[in-house]
């Protein structure tokens, strides 16, 4: 009985000491991100966390809509840009440990059926790994002069994958498959093509039920249209040559249709759902675990930095490594950042891609360090 009564109180010490811990950090981030928001011209900001133990709180500054005065709150959503690539690796990670995919086997045979396929770059010796780690040499699409231009030319068009593509259609490769890393939309593109000729099903539907479900995200949906409920306005640089000013005019839709973007990016999010789900795929939740080291396998990542592994960003930091994924709409920054050493995420995002109105994004990064020396005391 003494045994039992002892393991008890040291269980309700332990709880109230991380709960305490807990309450401390969330402190410091509220303190330290009032500090930087005094500096910023940003029009607004979320920014959430995810402790060791799962324990979430998202933290908000400024305005969702500043003509309108709408707040931003932590139910807010934004264009997540290319942090949906985080969403369809999870999707294909699963079907590798399905053995319905494999990593390092040439995806020709599968994709030739379509009769323009071979007129992709390097398109009979791409992988998915390759085209996972960047490694395809296959251009962007949306760098297409011409794409810019179409894209704007009718607000309801609705792009299938296949027109997306056809904007690199034999296009000179930008090195041979598998010697160098790009960073290319074009690549998810293919991969999502691949993903729904196996599946049978819409990627959308594969990440409701392989991501969202599992994760129990409720916050994330399909960007598909040109309107959403609860979306902060989004703010381009007003001198943007490809889309100037504002995402979204006064009826609330957008001046293309976003459903463009597909699966180089294509979510609509909140903070919270991405930093929760950052945590559950780096600490091997969300898919077989033993396929960790092959997703953390990465490659040199060039001008970006770190390493780029199947879907993942890879940095070395003075407070260790870290995983994550950014992403970029006009109008919006994403950044999620995992710290593999003390288990937490912090995910941020802007509704502002304005250089001139991101001097914030210099002091963001600071708040992982104040939050390693709080769980560290």
């Amino acid at each position: 009985m003494k045994k039992l009564f002892f393991s008890i109180v040291c269980l309700f010490l332990a709880t109230t000491f991380v709960a305490q811990n807990n309450s401390n950090v969330f402190d410091t981030v509220d303190q330290k991100l009032d500090e930087i928001w005094k500096n910023s011209n940003a029009p607004g900001v979320s920014l959430s966390v995810v402790l060791p133990n799962g324990e979430v709180k998202t933290f908000t500054r400024g305005f969702a809509d500043v003509e309108k005065k709408i707040p931003m709150s932590a139910t807010t959503k934004m264009l997540g840009g290319s942090t949906g690539k985080v969403f369809y690796s999870v999707v294909a990670l699963q079907l590798i440990d399905e053995g319905k995919l494999k990593l390092d086997e040439l995806i020709f045979s599968k994709m030739k059926a379509y009769d323009w396929f071979q007129r992709i770059p390097n398109a009979k010796t791409l992988t998915v790994r390759h085209l996972m780690r960047h490694q395809t040499g296959i251009p962007r699409y949306v760098f297409s002069p011409d794409f810019q231009k179409d894209v704007l030319k009718d607000a309801n068009k609705v792009w299938k994958p296949e027109e997306l593509l056809s904007y690199i259609f034999d296009a000179k490769p930008e090195f041979e498959v598998g010697t160098n890393f790009a960073y290319s939309d074009t690549n998810y593109i293919i991969l999502c093509m691949l993903i729904e000729k196996i599946t049978g099903n819409s990627i959308y539907d594969e990440v409701q039920k392989r991501v969202l479900n599992k994760a129990g995200l409720k916050n994330v949906v399909p960007q598909t249209k040109r309107s959403y409920h609860n979306i902060a306005q989004g703010y381009n640089a007003e001198n943007d040559p490809f889309y100037p000013g504002l995402q979204f005019d006064k009826s609330g839709k957008s001046k293309y249709n976003l459903q463009f973007e597909w699966a180089g990016g294509g979510l609509v999010i909140t903070t919270h759902d991405l930093a929760v789900l950052g945590k559950k795929i780096y600490e091997g939740k969300m898919f077989n675990p033993k396929l960790l080291e092959e997703y953390f396998n990465g490659v040199d990542a060039g001008r970006l930095g770190g390493k780029w592994g199947l879907g993942v960003h890879i940095k070395e930091t003075p407070n260790g490594t870290t995983y994550g994924h950014s992403g970029y709409m006009p109008g919006y920054i994403t950044n999620m950042v995992y710290n593999a050493k003390d288990k937490f995420t912090v995910c941020y995002q802007l509704n502002t891609s304005d250089r001139s109105r991101l001097s914030i994004m210099r002091s963001l990064p600071s708040l992982i360090n104040f939050i390693s020396k709080e769980l560290n005391k």
